[in-house]
């Protein structure tokens, strides 16, 4: 069998080490394994490949693929992938849904303690050498304490399910959207709505979450509705996608104090331009998509591949397979 290894990336933090590909080769020696470090070489490759270990698929060239099977991607997300023809085929696609989840819950927790203490006002008075005492303590701060605050998780998928575990003993009340209500209540989520009921959520939620994956019916999921139904002052915390947030809608709501707060980890366009607003708001904590960053990505991606490859050898059922209507 032809395994297509093609994890790469235009940022270099996201390209697979070369060694991983010897790993797998030294684990299965019954399957050739190709080497594509490059979009034209993962093209010129794929009509060899039973399997692809890659995040992208060229929707022009998919047609010439006779031996595809089965795709596994490294990132949770899928979006590139979820074109009509490989839809339509009876191509397997598998995510990394999980690895990054309790980096992103840790990274969550962490920017709403930074936003409740105001931890940037003191960074920028730090790097200033002023003694910020007057404007971080007393009524008039604005320096908050979370135990009791209602946290509102929109996505209850593996990350939301590990934020849930961390928020609610820290003492968080916490609620959910998820698209399926019918599913058993995870640990520590007191309530959980299906996305009709998201403008409930929204208005009753001190810290809002969005951690839902991004598809068609997500793609500006929070719009100017949206945030006028926040409750005023609330934190924005955003780990999905920045497509999913109206961005000229949150910066006014940021300016005028109708948000609290927001700590963006994506953004519209990546890397965010050097004029977005965001960049001068006092209130608000920008991170460049390094919420799920992690000492050591690659060994529990690699393990998590080289699992689902025994599973594929064997017949049996592969791990986080895509559902490919629900487009994650």
């Amino acid at each position: 069998m032809n395994v297509l290894i093609g994890v790469i990336s235009p940022a270099a933090i996201w390209v697979m080490p070369r060694c991983f590909v010897d790993q797998l080769r030294q684990e299965f020696p019954q399957h050739t394994f190709l080497e594509a470090w490059d979009r034209d070489t993962l093209r010129r490759l794929l009509p060899e490949a039973d399997v692809a270990f890659t995040p992208f698929i060229d929707r022009d060239v998919f047609g010439s693929l006779p031996r595809l099977r089965w795709v596994q991607s490294p990132a949770v997300g899928v979006g590139s992938l979820m074109f009509p023809e490989l839809l339509a085929s009876a191509v397997v696609i598998t995510s990394a849904r999980g690895i990054r989840a309790r980096s992103i819950a840790e990274h969550i927790v962490g920017v709403t303690i930074a936003l409740a203490r105001r931890l940037p006002h003191a960074l920028r008075a730090q790097a200033a050498h002023h003694w910020a005492q007057d404007e971080l303590e007393g009524a008039s701060s604005g320096v908050r304490i979370l135990e009791g605050a209602r946290m509102g998780i929109v996505g209850l998928g593996a990350i939301g399910v590990e934020v849930a575990k961390i928020a609610a003993p820290f003492g968080f009340r916490i609620a959910a959207i998820r698209r399926r209500g019918d599913q058993p209540r995870p640990e520590g989520v007191e309530d959980v709505w299906t996305p009709d009921r998201l403008l409930d959520l929204l208005a009753q939620s001190d810290v809002i979450v969005i951690a839902a994956p991004h598809t068609p019916e997500t793609k500006r999921l929070i719009g100017r509705r949206e945030v006028d139904a926040m409750k005023r002052g609330a934190f924005l915390i955003n780990v999905a996608r920045g497509k999913m947030i109206d961005d000229a809608a949150v910066v006014e709501a940021l300016n005028d104090g109708r948000l609290g707060g927001a700590a963006l980890d994506v953004f519209t366009t990546e890397p965010l331009e050097p004029d977005s607003p965001y960049w001068e708001l006092p209130n608000v904590i920008i991170t460049p998509h390094t919420s799920g960053s992690m000492q050591d990505y690659w060994t529990p991606l690699v393990a998590l591949f080289s699992e689902n490859l025994r599973r594929f050898e064997s017949g049996r059922d592969l791990l986080n397979v895509v559902d490919k209507i629900a487009g994650y």
